[in-house]
């Protein structure tokens, strides 16, 4: 399979699911999607699009509404014709770079809408959703600014932790789930303590059955176990 199929089959595939309960006419929704395509990097500048004759086949729809759309992302500079016939991806340089950002940050406000959504539907807290987004992020080597998450827990921070007890013990077990874990910690004179920690937190802290961990405990927020 050629890129040129690769992009036009993705193409195709993400127009079959044009809304008919949408109130914007086919041809508006064409062009939204393709110009989401360009915001999102789906498509990418030099992308051959299928033949006006080709989508309307496979969508079956009117030659004359994709002949339509492709007719306004013309005029606006999103798409381009190419030697020996069809539509390609404008160069970056010529994309309308204020609209592509406003495309991008709708996408983003719908993601994060979903996120919310459905971690809220989970029973999960606000701040464990926030510090999920923010893990992963970090992960990426783009971490939030001002909102550093240090690697570990250590001495450093005691001077921050005044108001709680500190405790050393082992790891005993770790159940994760898909965004929380509980971890089971053996502490002195057979005593255990179970902490019910988001995915994150294990991950980032680098937790592992037999590792030695610590545990800050406040007055008002204690998770017993034994």
């Amino acid at each position: 399979m050629t890129d040129d199929t690769l992009v036009a089959d993705t193409l195709v595939e993400s127009l079959r699911t044009l809304h008919q309960d949408d109130p914007a006419p086919v041809y508006i929704q064409i062009e939204r999607r393709i110009r989401m395509g360009v915001a999102d990097g789906t498509l990418q500048p030099g992308d051959h699009l299928p033949s006006v004759r080709d989508l309307a086949r496979k969508l079956g729809l009117s030659p004359n509404t994709v002949g339509r759309a492709y007719a306004d992302l013309s005029r606006e500079g999103t798409i381009k014709a190419r030697a020996g016939g069809g539509s390609e991806i404008a160069a970056r340089e010529r994309l309308d770079q204020p609209a592509l950002q406003r495309q991008r940050l709708d996408r983003l406000r719908l993601l994060a809408r979903q996120t919310a959504v459905r971690g809220l539907a989970m029973g999960l807290e606000p701040d464990e959703i926030a510090e999920a987004l923010r893990a992963e992020l970090a992960a990426h080597g783009r971490p939030v600014s001002g909102a550093r998450v240090p690697e570990t827990l250590g001495q450093q921070e005691a001077p921050l932790l005044s108001a709680r007890n500190r405790v050393r013990g082992r790891v005993a077990a770790i159940r994760a789930g898909e965004l929380l874990a509980e971890v089971t910690i053996d502490l002195r004179e057979g005593q255990q303590l179970i902490a019910a920690v988001t995915r994150s937190s294990v991950d980032r802290l680098g937790l592992e059955s037999g590792g030695h961990v610590s545990v800050y405990v406040k007055a008002t927020e204690l998770t017993l176990g034994q």
